[in-house]
């Protein structure tokens, strides 16, 4: 990476560059979140993104974040969304993540920053612990905590034998109902949009405004795929899928009630999957699923527990059906600068995510 791309900061690099982050980001096996696409999106509605990365003497990259800043007032938060990223076996990882914390101490004050909030990657990242540097965990949630993923480097029968029964059923009584999967434009969104609203009301979850989707389509171009399912012309289902590197990340998807009996929802995600592999991806990402295998029987099955996808136990099923691993990411760590404005933001916050 050449040294103009960005701002020396000690051993930290200010990288202000798409090129230049999109390879160290990929070469660092960075989440979606950490794309220079998802901080464009996030710059559109609110954020300010910034990317800073170690490098090492030769300038190969060891760790790296992108923080995105939201501004309420005077002060603003920093969140790291599936941040940072490092090579946990690197020799040199813990003095990379030493030095990554102190980049982002030094945004953070110039941000004027109540806190830090990162979500790591990887379960077996060295971050500081202990001492002045030390990340701390929290209870706040963000993103999902556990997720299902994928090999779509196979053919359509492996894809199928890899389904459970119930799953593979659904799939191919999609297709024998007519339901058919074509991939979707721009002038296809509202029609997405009213099944996603529709869904949100029903399974009990937050939506964004129609044109926050409008822009991941923009932003990410050829690399989002709109998919819809529709039986007789109608839209039965759909689903809006980004690809990262070889992975392709199901990001949000939606159905039609009067139409569910015929399966069209089942049908979209191996579609979505055939799409993934034909563009190279080997991984499709579900998303998210409930923390743990608990299940309604718990009690967490109100939508009001500290899951907050609790309420989303039949989503959870529905995604075990492809017969992917269950990844677990190790949750939010945080440092805070300002403990009475962390305590009132936690009370007031907005929404992050």
């Amino acid at each position: 990476m050449s040294r103009s791309a960005g701002r020396k900061l000690d051993r930290v690099t200010d990288v202000t560059d798409v090129a230049a982050w999109t390879t160290i980001e990929q070469s660092l096996g960075a989440d979606v979140l950490q794309s220079w696409w998802w901080g464009d999106l996030k710059a559109r509605h609110g954020w300010t993104p910034r990317r800073l990365a170690v490098l090492d003497a030769d300038g190969q990259p060891c760790a790296a974040a992108q923080i995105l800043f939201r501004h309420v007032g005077p002060v603003s938060v920093a969140y790291a969304p599936r941040g940072p990223a490092a090579a946990p076996d690197a020799p040199d990882a813990p003095d990379a993540l030493s030095a990554l914390t102190v980049g982002i101490d030094q945004l953070c004050w110039r941000a004027r920053s109540v806190a830090a909030l990162i979500e790591p990657s990887s379960c077996d990242l060295a971050l500081p612990s202990q001492g002045s540097l030390a990340w701390e965990p929290t209870d706040v949630l963000l993103q999902p905590r556990r997720t299902i993923k994928v090999r779509v480097d196979r053919p359509d029968d492996d894809l199928l034998a890899a389904m459970k029964p119930k799953t593979r059923y659904n799939v191919r009584l999609a297709t024998r109902r007519g339901v058919v999967v074509r991939r979707g434009s721009i002038d296809d969104l509202p029609a997405f949009y009213a099944m996603l609203a529709e869904t949100s009301m029903r399974d009990r979850f937050g939506i964004h405004e129609i044109e926050y989707f409008r822009d991941m389509l923009d932003v990410f171009g050829d690399d989002a795929a709109l998919l819809l399912a529709e039986l007789d012309g109608e839209p039965a289902a759909g689903a809006l899928v980004v690809r990262h590197g070889t992975e392709a990340v199901y990001m949000y998807g939606a159905s039609a009630t009067r139409l569910q009996r015929h399966m069209a929802a089942y049908l979209i995600q191996f579609e979505a999957m055939r799409w993934a592999r034909s563009i190279g991806c080997v991984i499709y990402d579900l998303w998210g699923i409930p923390d743990d295998d608990a299940g309604p029987e718990s009690g967490q099955d109100d939508g009001r527990g500290p899951n907050v996808r609790a309420g989303l136990w039949g989503v959870y099923r529905f995604k075990q059906g492809f017969g992917g691993e269950v990844v677990r990411y190790p949750g939010v760590l945080q440092r805070v600068y300002a403990p009475p404005l962390m305590r009132l933001w936690r009370r007031v916050r907005p929404n992050l995510v």
